[in-house]
């Protein structure tokens, strides 16, 4: 990203100078440097910037027809990891990878989730894809911070919307575990014969995963518009991305294991293989992300009467076939 931007104002009338000069300056993100050229001498402008204390302030000309004025927005620690970041998501694009984890263990030891939360999405509006972030810096972010987000987890009782949540996700975690016994066992079968049993039991798994909707249903329709008038927009965006991949999958999975007659067992073994392996990779690591993160930002910003109408839309879309009956009551 270029951290040096010029508007040239020389010639317009006081309004439009305005108009292009404190929007400039107010949008400058730390680090970055705005060099306005003039054609007389700023003195206002810079008594102003200096009095604010967040600018570096200096001319790189001073007359006798233009002034060139370089404004640089004070970097603050926060900036500096966003910065560190950014370096972070090149080193392992194209770097060494464990030298990159080594660095990301070092930077993000002391980051919590909201703080994480809000870098990912400042990232993302800098030019950052979602598929990046979610893709390479989520996946480190787990490894490297599992244990001290499991350490810093709020928990809350029932029956507020989070117990509920993540009560639904320890099912469906037990629920993927089965899963992956299954695709285990089927890797070494031969034949729909010799699945036997577990072709019922493969239906009986396939039917609870795609029981969960409803859950997807009240995080994206209930949970995350209310994260997203706190203006923390990119994270929800990330899980309702994963959302999308989970469901084709979920539903590919349930057909083939309710209507298999038609196909032959090696299309069949191989399908459900990698979808079993897909889901249980990509789902469990989904369900940290929104048990250590997403959830523990949404504590962090929502009152008490916020989560008084989260629990209200819940409770109107309803919840899982699965779901305990004494965390929603």
């Amino acid at each position: 990203m270029n951290n040096t931007k010029t508007i040239d104002v020389k010639g317009l009338e006081h309004a439009e100078k305005e108009g292009l000069i404190f929007p400039s300056i107010e949008e400058l993100a730390g680090g970055q440097v705005l060099r306005l050229i003039v054609e007389f001498n700023p003195v206002p402008l810079v008594y102003m910037l200096k009095a604010r204390g967040e600018f570096d302030v200096s001319f790189e000309k001073e007359g006798p027809d233009e002034w060139i004025l370089n404004i640089k927005r004070k970097s603050t620690e926060k900036d500096e990891k966003k910065e560190q970041f950014r370096e972070l998501l090149r080193d392992l694009k194209e770097g060494d990878q464990e030298q990159a984890k080594e660095k990301a263990r070092e930077l993000l030891r002391e980051v919590d989730a909201t703080t994480l939360g809000v870098m990912e999405q400042e990232l993302i509006r800098e030019g950052v894809s979602h598929e990046e972030i979610r893709s390479s810096l989520c996946d480190i972010h787990l490894e490297v911070m599992k244990d001290s987000l499991l350490a810093q987890r709020v928990e809350v009782s029932a029956p507020h919307p989070v117990n509920t949540l993540m009560e639904e996700h320890k099912i469906i975690l037990d629920t993927l575990n089965q899963l992956g016994a299954l695709v285990e066992r089927l890797e070494d079968t031969g034949s729909f014969d010799e699945f036997g049993e577990d072709r019922e039991k493969l239906k009986d798994v396939s039917h609870h995963l795609v029981e969960a909707e409803s859950h997807h249903q009240r995080e994206e329709e209930v949970l995350f518009p209310v994260l997203e008038a706190h203006d923390i927009v990119e994270p929800p965006s990330i899980m309702k991305m994963d959302h999308v991949e989970f469901r084709k999958r979920k539903k590919e999975l349930y057909q083939l294991s309710h209507d298999s007659r038609d196909i032959e067992f090696p299309l069949f073994k191989a399908r459900v293989t990698e979808l079993g392996k897909y889901l249980t990779k990509e789902l469990g690591s989904h369900i940290f992300k929104e048990d250590n993160i997403l959830y523990q930002i949404a504590l962090q910003v929502l009152n008490e009467e916020e989560w008084a109408e989260v629990k209200k839309g819940a409770d109107k879309i309803g919840y899982c076939c699965f779901t305990p009956q004494d965390v929603v009551r």
